[in-house]
């Protein structure tokens, strides 16, 4: 206790409940080439369908390293996945033009609206993910309304009828329109269709509140007090009207030319639905101002005098209503934020059918910290950003005009909401996506940067390291790993040429595989691949046998203890085989593994079996086996993690007694599960020297006796002659 300078009472506390942890290692790591998923970042999958779903199914050149994983998972639950790179990896884009963004980290850090500068070379949308499968991702971007407004622009009036525009209006056959007690850029807006003395126009641009121009004019000046309608501007849904012209149809075909003052350019969008005279269509393209062609042909010739338009992806979903303004823009005095968001897998990629849509998102906005009334962010790039499982944000939409006159300010998206106004002219934009490259195969180099993330101890904790289908160099970088960590073993695989389609050679090959490898108590080498079955592409594929290994471990430790030999008939049954390239027999065994490999061997009617447990060190020690290594791994572990609690407190006989007193029963009750024979626990004087103590340094010796698994059985059989007593010959 502290030395008090005046009477009092003083209370403190003594912690003696400290206890060596329990440690599991059945957390494995695997990294190698997928076809989709966050590139050189750590994601733990818990089963194969989240495999799936996070890095998607398999083709020919990922096949090896999603079989791996997907194999372990049949036997546990906890594998931290990494995805390698390849030369020439791109994400998709929406203007085509790409650049490798790896993962959420490179991201945030380069391209974010908050962190970085947007890439406006890539359009408004990137994948996610590197890849082809990127290239069948569509985006479609409904934009708020341009509804009718009553006074102050706060409050929604008739909001799918025409509305007549304060003030008088002049056109002149130059194009330009001019206004009296007008507020053009508040009450008109660029794209907005109007109708002045009967005939219908669309506003091209807005030069002050009185003055603009139109995108036709008439064949004479209209004078003076002409009454201005606005038709509502929507990509969402609309009424049929009468609206710019005629448009002209012929049974059996897919063109709408459009009459006199028709402006198609302006007024749809390629995936708008069009109905004319109860016929709907897509529009597939827009060729100019009178010329548009849809996605199927018309039954009947018709010459229709009323349309709509709807967003192609008005019933994907249940819509809340024309996107205008969200509450929390309207709280503040602005308008036209709102929008819809639709994700489609345009080629069928990802779903198998064509023009699927996969992803929606309500009523987000445009406003910069919007939210919805729970607290949740409503700002489109923010939530698009934290939801999708297939895009990026990369630039805002620029569409609309950014004129500021009398009332709001008309500003870009992007902008805190303040008493402004967003800008919208009710467009629809839909872009696809292109350039996504899946990149040539990961090379040595590509994997051993994947790999490099399990280095960290405190980053990720793993009891085994799988090998996927490696070379002998990413191998050593694997044992490296391992050994660097001292707390996993890395399970290894020859490669696939040294036993498939090598008949009476595979011996030889897979003893030059591990002579490449070196000594090491931290690896593990069975003996080649496995043939097995892909139910994804409905074919068989060649996979190495290194994941189920791994799997067997895990799946020994979950059900016994890590101290366990994964072998044998009772644990080491490997699954899903169809067959062994490779299946040694009993002297090929023998070569195999007196030089450190392990047979995986399938013996009829009794299936695919693990027949050894060595390690690969060379010299003899009770560390060439894996039950052994992982057996020090958990005690090394698990004590040292105790042992962190002792730092900074003085080396006296309290420490060291409570050190031994707690670390006895942890190792009794090891011995007691059968992992060891036998222990003793040294911390005193005798190891702890004033010497040690002077140099700061606490020592604890701690000494085992592990057990040891039978990989060798004598049996005698003993004919004897009738009337012998067993006794003497036992005795």
């Amino acid at each position: 206790m502290p030395f008090q300078v005046s009477p009092g009472v003083n209370t403190s506390e003594i912690d003696l409940t400290t206890i060596v942890p329990g440690i599991s290692s059945i957390d494995a790591g695997l990294a190698g080439p997928f076809r989709w998923g966050p590139v050189n970042e750590l994601t733990l999958i818990d089963s194969e369908k989240l495999l799936e779903s996070t890095f998607q199914a398999p083709d020919a050149n990922t096949y090896s390293t999603f079989f791996t994983a997907a194999n372990f998972l049949q036997y546990s639950n906890r594998l931290h996945v990494v995805r390698s790179t390849s030369t020439a990896q791109k994400n998709a884009s929406a203007s085509g033009t790409v650049v490798l963004t790896a993962n959420s980290s490179i991201y945030y850090n380069t391209y974010s609206e908050s962190d970085g500068t947007p890439v406006t070379a890539q359009g408004d949308w990137q994948a996610k993910y590197a890849g082809e499968l990127g290239n069948s991702l569509k985006v479609s971007l409904c934009m708020p309304t341009r509804a009718n407004l009553a006074a102050a622009n706060t409050t929604i009036n008739a909001q799918n009828t025409d509305v007549t525009i304060t003030g008088t209006v002049t056109v002149s056959t130059a194009n330009v329109i001019t206004g009296t007690s007008t507020t053009f850029g508040v009450d008109l807006r660029v794209g907005d269709a109007v109708i002045i003395n009967s005939l219908n126009y669309v506003i091209g641009a807005i030069t002050s509140n009185t003055a603009a121009t139109v995108t036709a004019a008439p064949a004479a000046t209209i004078d003076a007090s002409n009454t201005i309608i606005r038709l509502k501007r929507s990509g969402f849904e609309e009424p049929a009207r009468n609206m710019l012209g005629t448009c002209n149809v012929t049974a059996n075909s897919t063109t709408i030319t459009g009459g006199a003052n028709t402006t198609f350019s302006y007024q749809f969008n390629t995936g708008d639905i069009v109905k004319i005279n109860g016929e709907e269509k897509r529009v597939n393209s827009i060729t100019n101002s009178t010329i548009m062609v849809t996605d199927s042909p018309f039954n009947n010739t018709a010459t229709a005098q009323t349309y709509s338009r709807t967003w192609e992806y008005r019933g994907s979903a249940d819509w809340a209503g024309d996107p205008v303004t969200t509450a929390h823009s309207a709280r503040r005095g602005a308008n036209y934020d709102e929008i819809h968001v639709a994700v489609i897998d345009e080629e069928g990629t990802w779903t198998g059918t064509k023009g699927q849509v996969i992803e929606t998102y309500n009523g987000l906005s445009v406003a910069k910290g919007a939210r919805f009334e729970d607290g949740t962010s409503a700002y489109y790039v923010d939530a698009i950003n934290r939801r999708s499982k297939y895009l990026w944000w990369m630039d805002h939409n620029s569409a609309g005009d950014a004129y500021t006159t009398g009332g709001a300010a008309v500003i870009a998206w992007g902008t805190a909401a303040n008493s402004n106004i967003y800008q919208a002219n009710g467009h629809v934009r839909t872009v696809s996506l292109s350039g996504g490259v899946d990149g040539s195969d990961s090379t040595d180099g590509n994997k051993i940067t994947a790999y490099g993330k399990f280095k960290n101890t405190e980053e990720t904790e793993i009891g085994l390291l799988l090998g996927g289908e490696s070379s002998a160099t990413v191998a050593l970088e694997l044992i490296s790993i391992c050994e660097q960590r001292k707390d996993c073993v890395a399970f290894l695989s020859p490669d696939k040429t040294d036993v498939v389609n090598q008949e009476a050679s595979e011996v030889s090959n897979v003893i030059d595989f591990r002579n490449k490898l070196g000594s090491s108590s931290y690896a593990f080498l069975d003996s080649g691949w496995m043939y097995q079955y892909d139910k994804y592409n409905d074919t068989y594929r060649y996979v190495p046998l290194n994941g189920s290994i791994a799997g067997v471990t895990a799946a020994t430790e979950a059900n016994r203890d890590a101290w366990y030999s994964p072998a044998g008939f009772t644990r080491g049954n490997i699954r899903n085989v169809r067959k062994l390239p490779f299946n040694p027999r009993q002297s090929e065994r023998d070569d195999l593994y007196k030089n450190g490999i392990n047979p995986v061997v399938t013996f009829a009617g009794e299936g695919t079996i693990l027949f050894g447990d060595k390690t690969l060190l060379a010299k003899p020690s009770a560390f060439d086996r894996i039950n052994v290594r992982r057996l020090f791994i958990i005690l090394e572990k698990s004590i040292s993690r105790f042992a962190r609690s002792q730092l900074f407190e003085f080396n006296d006989a309290f420490t060291r007694t409570q050190f031994t007193s707690t670390v006895t029963p942890f190792l009794r009750s090891v011995e007691a599960r059968n992992g060891i024979t036998d222990f003793r626990v040294v911390c005193d004087g005798s190891n702890n020297t004033s010497d040690v103590v002077d140099r700061n340094e606490f020592v604890g010796d701690i000494y085992i006796k592990p057990n040891r698994s039978i990989n060798f059985i004598q049996l005698n059989f003993v004919a004897v002659r009738s009337g012998v007593e067993f006794s003497e010959i036992t005795g």
